[in-house]
């Protein structure tokens, strides 16, 4: 599986996938600062929008084109003629994609850094930095779903996917005294109470009591095994079926 990750990284050294994973936390950036800068909330305005609809484009968008770059290549066939089991094989390439949204986490942390020079912070950089943090996390059980959908249809379905999913969280999370029970809602809850800004970006009000949202990252985790082990299975009988 760990080898099968280190192909993977290996296959986008000569693609858009690395330059794509360093410049779109910049771009979240610099479009936060050009629309909200008069709203005295930079970093936190920015970890908001990368909450709630940056950070599952950029899972959606990284992860099929990581599958269109497969299938233009090979069609899968290297990955038949591989001798690694492929139920591991569709674990390793899940990893990579959590490995990819891991850095990207990291880069927006290196910018938000660099940002917090220029633009005071009202919470303080450590709970910035937990909210990114966390944020991976209760995003992560997305790859999985996306590592699948890109491969049984197409990258233009997944992206759409991502989208619709992230307004529909959003509308029912802000709506609906049920909506935190849908996953893509789960990173818009997390940050709320580290970054002092409610899910529609207005400030929260000193002394206003926050509900702890981190629960979040355990039930993220939790799809996350559940939709891998679903989605190497489903890899596996495909596969087998096709050759």
């Amino acid at each position: 599986m760990f080898k099968v990750l280190e192909n993977e990284v290996f296959k986008t050294k000569r693609t858009i996938i690395r330059p794509i994973t360093v410049l779109f936390p910049l771009l979240v950036v610099v479009f936060t600062v050009l629309f909200f800068n008069s709203t005295g909330y930079v970093l936190e305005s920015t970890i908001n929008q990368w909450s709630f609809l940056w950070l599952n484009l950029y899972l959606a968008l990284i992860i099929g084109l990581i599958d269109r770059y497969e299938k233009n290549s090979t069609e899968y066939k290297t990955i038949l003629s591989s001798p690694t089991n492929l139920f591991a094989y569709e674990l390793g390439r899940i990893l990579h994609g959590a490995l990819l949204s891991f850095i990207v986490s990291f880069f927006l942390v290196v910018f938000l850094i660099l940002t917090s020079f220029i633009w005071t912070v009202r919470v303080g950089m450590v709970s910035c930095l937990v909210a990114v943090g966390g944020l991976f996390l209760t995003t992560i059980w997305e790859i999985p779903l996306y590592t699948w959908l890109s491969r049984i249809s197409n990258f233009y379905v997944t992206l759409g996917l991502a989208f619709i999913g992230s307004m529909i969280g959003i509308y029912c999370v802000t709506t609906f005294s049920w909506g935190p029970i849908l996953p893509y809602g789960w990173s818009n809850l997390f940050p709320v109470a580290l970054i002092k800004l409610h899910i529609n970006g207005t400030p929260i009000k000193i002394g206003a009591l926050v509900p702890n949202a981190s629960w979040t990252i355990f039930a993220s985790i939790g799809l996350f095994i559940i939709f891998s082990y679903l989605a190497a299975y489903s890899f596996q009988k495909q596969v087998i079926k096709n050759a």
